[in-house]
């Protein structure tokens, strides 16, 4: 009988509460499988004997095993893990606060004060080591500015040493060289490069240093040269409103894949320094139809993504709204507060945790501590405690809290919004987030119908969540 092993780029694990699972290398979610399935890859080795049968020649087929030939050897990354902490696939690590810039609206930032705490090394490599304890799979390297660490590249051998998948690095671009990028690639890191730009002439206001501008753009047509993937973050506020459609339009020139649109949002800095700048929710949604409008309307082939509202990629002709939080129209009140923070570690340069870096600065100004990973181990804040019970907190803490949630149509759909805004907003974590009840009682999804079906009859909504949730029909 022949043997099998595991394909390269197969690794098994189990987890608290997910004990049959893979992870693809490079991909950010495990997968899972069922009980019959995992029993027969963990015998994929190559050492043991396997008759021939279905379930092998299924496992086979989707490219999770092969037969194994001499010399074949499973590498320890891929060897089964088992895990007492519950899973978390993905590390978002702001490794230092320290910045070249001085943004105007930094949502790490508690106050105006410059953030000069950081990692040290050993503290790196501790929790480096802690993210292999706990089978973290994927890491988000931001600051501050992550390139003004002084180990910044030590710290991607290491996670490259560990077989940690960077798969985004935020940064201004200041530092970006052709040297390190080509290190990039020698240790096969395929990583999304997110470069903040804010539009011409409106970039240098808001980072608050002049030449930001130049050296984002320049950051942004390295990385095309050196074929890195690139995605343009931008702030948008009633300053740079003007500028949008260019901005957009002179990315989509240089192949950048992505722009993200974010609303500068109220938090401690940006409520300091916003000078009247800051959109209403209604302003920013309508400005932001109108933009969808003219950017559709022009045939572009840059993916853009409007932050909480909506979404949409060219190639497909597809688009999403970002409010809709329910999956394949299945709602459950057990579902987390966020999806995203429930599957994301999100780290401070101080070595907080929160549920997400863009709450980092407010939770800090209101003295919230949900724990650090610099005086607690990171599988221990995984396993019990505050940051735990906070990212895994039901959907249902928000309707019983809200009487406005219980009765309303689109709570399947909206599940209370999203946290970060609520908190910014109202300084309640479990309030309800006023953009969301703006977005589905204003009709703004069918605003967003309207726009594309306008704009460029051949698009589509992507989801048939969307469909449903259009008519608060979500069960």
């Amino acid at each position: 009988m022949p043997t099998y092993i595991l394909n390269e780029n197969i690794a098994l694990r189990s987890w608290q509460l997910v004990p049959y699972a893979y992870y693809i290398y490079g991909v950010r979610e495990a997968r899972g499988l069922n009980r019959e399935q995992f029993q027969l890859l963990l015998q994929c080795d190559g050492q043991h004997d396997l008759p021939d049968s279905p379930l092998l020649q299924e496992l086979e087929r989707a490219g999770l095993c092969r037969r194994s030939r001499e010399g074949d050897a499973l590498a320890d990354w891929q060897k089964h893990r088992s895990y007492e902490n519950r899973y978390f696939p993905h590390l978002n690590w702001a490794i230092t606060g320290k910045c070249n810039f001085n943004c105007l609206h930094c949502f790490m930032a508690a106050d105006n004060a410059p953030m000069m705490e950081e990692f040290t090394w050993e503290q790196c490599l501790d929790l480096l080591d802690e993210c292999v304890r706990c089978g973290v799979q994927t890491i988000t390297l931001t600051g501050g500015e992550p390139m003004l660490h002084l180990r910044f590249m030590d710290i991607v051998r290491e996670c490259a040493k560990h077989r940690l998948c960077i798969s985004e690095v935020n940064t201004n671009g200041s530092f970006l060289t052709p040297e390190m990028l080509e290190e990039w690639k020698a240790l096969g890191m395929d990583i999304m490069v997110k470069i903040s730009f804010d539009g011409v002439g409106h970039h240098d206001w808001l980072r608050n240093v002049p030449g930001a501008e130049e050296k984002a753009m320049s950051a942004i047509r390295l990385c095309k040269e050196s074929g890195f993937r690139g995605r343009a973050q931008t702030n948008v506020h009633r300053g740079n409103l003007d500028v949008m459609f260019d901005k957009v339009k002179l990315l989509d020139s240089m192949e950048v894949e992505e722009v993200r649109i974010i609303r500068t949002t109220e938090t401690p800095r940006w409520n300091e320094n916003g000078q009247g700048m800051c959109l209403g929710l209604q302003e920013y949604y309508d400005e932001m139809l109108g933009l969808i409008e003219r950017l559709v309307g022009e045939k572009l082939d840059i993916q853009v993504d409007v932050w909480q509202f909506a979404y949409y990629f060219p190639k497909s002709k597809t688009y999403y709204f970002h409010p809709v939080q329910a999956q394949y129209g299945q709602y459950r009140d057990s579902i987390p507060l966020c999806k995203g923070a429930r599957g994301t570690i999100a780290v401070a340069h101080t070595g907080e945790l929160s549920p997400c870096n863009q709450m980092a600065g407010t939770l800090a100004k209101m003295g919230i501590l949900l724990g650090n990973v610099k005086s607690r181990p990171l599988h221990e804040l995984l396993t019990e405690g505050s940051y735990l019970d906070t990212v895994t907190m039901p959907v249902s803490a928000v309707k019983e809290k809200n009487l406005e949630c219980q009765g309303c149509q689109y709570w399947p759909a909206c599940m209370g919004g999203c946290r970060a805004i609520a908190i910014a907003l109202t300084k309640d974590l479990l309030h309800t987030d006023p953009s969301k009840c703006l977005f589905f009682k204003g009709g703004y999804m069918k605003k967003i119908d309207d726009t594309f079906a306008s704009a460029d009859p051949e698009y589509r909504c992507g989801s048939d969540v969307g469909d449903m949730a259009r008519e608060g029909e979500l069960k």
